[in-house]
């Protein structure tokens, strides 16, 4: 407000019932009554502690016409505050938390308030269903920047790592736990990246192997997940598809429909490298484990179910897509020599053919180091010492195939950086955005750009 007057000092101009009951029931700081009134806080205070024998009043019995349209608009817009610059009057809207609210307005000469208990019941039942009752601006803005998903149907807030962290900001101001916190919010729990086990992820594989209205589930590897979570929910595969509104095919191995040829047969345009038919089909990408699932169910090879389909399959091409599609080929190949022991861990034969691609695809140089940060180790053979580091550690995690020897698993560093990769505040298992690039970072504010890369991506 640009034309405040000065407070005149005058103690009549504050009204000590209101004061205590705007401080003990609607939670307002001596310094925000202070600037309704122009006063200072210790004037607040004074008036807290031993009140004032005549005042005028600031409780209002009704609430006129034009405040009534402001506070409506305040009510459904989820608006706490609100200045009017014509008339230079400020409004405001207080709640317990609890249910209960309180609409203020004021100007430089007078301040009046609304209290529950006189507010109109058509804009109380509008405060109860925008639960401006009940939240405050903190709540609002972690209920906007979550998106609603579920988990077997309970409703849940998911959110981004940006919305995570506002949500555990807005938990500790009302000193709830996570899931108190999300109840209080009206979802039965919250959900992040790392719950993969969302409706939402069920339904989009459930549409994805839809044929004719039918559900069909094969028993390639990729399928096993939704079978083992149905059972972890206590249900058949076929009870747990009907739960989600779908039907299961009882033909799980041999049944392929022309319609499913006809959606594989669209998809692979996108993969068409020369035309008017050459494709290439990256092995990290899902249509390439769909696409070799059908051909086994159909006694083929991969390259004929694609010839099938009218495309002519490239097996190779420049750069780093040559290097993984090799790298998956050997590990296509090792697959069955890969030995596990069973003691307190798992323990995975790493493939060292792979290992050495790698380092030579990037001419033995640390994809972190930069040149004012290099250590190099010169071996004698001229090329530097370089180890490569699993960025998802094999000790703990296995991927589809069993393996995590994947090159978007891999990344060549230094020794210094393959230590700071594994232990600095905690280790680094995530790849974020990064100034246009990409760069490894944690739980802490450290973050360790990559700078030579080619072929990682975020994770």
């Amino acid at each position: 407000m640009d034309d405040r007057k000065e407070y005149k000092g005058m103690r009549s101009e504050l009204d000590p019932i209101s004061i205590k009951k705007l401080y003990n029931e609607y939670q307002m700081t001596n310094q925000e009554i202070a600037n309704m009134t122009w006063g200072t806080k210790a004037n607040v205070n004074k008036v807290l502690v031993h009140g004032i024998k005549y005042f005028t009043p600031w409780e209002n019995d009704s609430l006129p016409d034009e405040e009534r349209k402001i506070f409506h608009e305040m009510l459904v817009s989820h608006k706490f505050e609100y200045y009017n610059q014509e008339s230079m009057q400020k409004y405001l809207i207080k709640n317990n938390m609890q249910g209960k609210i309180c609409f203020i307005w004021y100007n430089s000469d007078s301040v009046k308030c609304l209290f529950d208990e006189k507010i109109p019941e058509d804009l109380k039942k509008i405060a109860d269903k925008e639960k401006m009752n009940i939240y405050n601006s903190l709540d609002y803005k972690v209920v906007d920047m979550g998106i609603i998903d579920s988990v077997l149907k309970k409703e849940c807030i998911y959110l981004d790592d940006g919305a995570k962290i506002m949500f555990d900001k807005a938990a500790r101001k009302r000193k709830m736990k996570g899931k108190e916190y999300a109840n209080f919010l009206g979802f039965e729990n919250y959900l992040t990246e790392k719950n993969t086990n969302r409706d939402s992820n069920i339904i989009n594989f459930l549409e994805d192997h839809l044929v004719d209205g039918v559900v069909y589930l094969s028993s390639a590897p990729e399928n096993q997940w939704i079978k083992a979570y149905a059972s972890r929910c206590n249900m058949r595969i076929d009870e747990f598809v009907s739960f989600f509104g779908y039907t299961k095919s009882r033909y799980d191995y041999n049944y392929i429909s022309k319609n499913k040829d006809e959606k594989y047969r669209a998809k692979l345009k996108e993969y068409v490298v020369e035309p008017p038919n050459h494709v290439y089909i990256p092995t990290q990408d899902a249509i390439y484990q769909n696409l070799l699932s059908i051909a086994k169910l159909n006694h083929m090879l991969l390259d004929e179910y694609i010839a099938k389909l009218g495309y002519l399959r490239i097996k190779k091409i420049s750069g780093i897509q040559e290097i993984a599609d090799e790298i998956d080929a050997i590990i296509r190949s090792e697959k069955n020599k890969i030995e596990k022991e069973k003691h307190t861990e798992e323990k995975i034969k790493r493939n060292q053919e792979i290992i050495n691609k790698l380092k030579d695809f990037y001419h033995y140089e640390c994809q972190l180091c930069n040149d004012k940060q290099k250590m190099l180790i010169k071996k004698e053979d001229g090329t530097n010492y370089v180890e490569v580091h699993h960025i998802k550690n094999l000790s703990l995690e296995m991927d589809e195939e069993g393996i995590l020897d994947r090159v978007s698993n891999l990344i060549v560093v230094c020794p210094n950086h393959h230590k700071m990769l594994h232990y600095h505040q905690g280790g680094y298992t995530k790849i974020r955005k990064f100034n246009g690039g990409v760069a490894f970072v944690n739980d802490s504010k450290d973050i360790i750009p990559i700078i030579n890369n080619k072929h990682l991506k975020e994770n």
